[in-house]
């Protein structure tokens, strides 16, 4: 497993490492340019994307004959993607976190921790998507598909969230109880953001949990 994580993230930094300095310049630069928290959450999907492009390096090389000669199982094999995905995940978050600290006029503890759960969920269900259709279809046609189904389903509400008056959001935080007011559904404080961090959690470890079951099978058809 050691070998399988250290193979796929020297392939990452390989080929990627001057992509992440550009891309971290620029996010910054966005999000104190235009004053947009959405910048910062961004940036959790925009890493996370590295660990599924190993999917398709995989493919370029045949890498998945040669791993048929390797004591390793295929569960291992996908084991590895999904903590490669929870890594890069990680990463993207602490990264995400630092600039919505340093951010001049950065929002409320309560609604990062709420926009980073969000952030960090949309990741891992992308990756737990992407991962069983790369196996299935290829990589490319998965990444464009989940891509589109993503965007739709998350990134749109989220910008609009974000791209709302300061008076508007703060009105909806009160409401869902995640800046101390009293929430309009008898929440105490901290129960709404409670609430909504555990669903988070629950959502994205029953999508990488259905997405190994599924993408065991899948690939060791793939290699069969």
């Amino acid at each position: 497993m050691k070998g399988l994580l250290y193979k796929d993230l020297t392939l990452i930094v390989g080929s990627y490492r001057m992509n992440f300095v550009f891309l971290l310049v620029v996010y910054t630069a966005m999000a104190f340019a235009l004053q947009m928290d959405f910048m910062a959450y961004a940036l959790v999907f925009v890493v996370g994307l590295y660990a599924s492009t190993t999917i398709s390096m995989d493919e370029n090389s045949r890498w998945d004959l040669y791993a048929r000669t390797l004591p390793v199982t295929p569960g291992q094999i996908v084991a590895g993607k999904f903590l490669l995905t929870l890594g890069c995940t990680a990463v993207g978050a602490a990264l995400s976190f630092l600039l919505l600290a340093v951010m001049p006029h950065n929002p409320p503890l309560p609604e990062a921790a709420a926009g980073l759960a969000a952030a960090v969920t949309t990741t891992l269900v992308y990756g737990a998507l992407v991962i069983p259709l790369s196996y299935k279809f290829g990589a490319a046609k998965a990444r464009s598909w989940v891509m589109a189904v993503l965007f739709a389903l998350f990134f749109l509400p989220l910008l609009a969230l974000t791209s709302l008056p300061e008076e508007t959001r703060d009105a909806l935080w009160d409401a869902l109880g995640l800046r101390g007011g009293q929430p309009a559904w008898s929440l105490t404080e901290g129960q709404g953001l409670g609430l909504f961090l555990g669903a988070m959690l629950a959502v994205s470890l029953l999508a990488v949990g259905i997405s190994w079951a599924v993408s065991v099978p899948l690939y060791r058809q793939k290699t069969d």
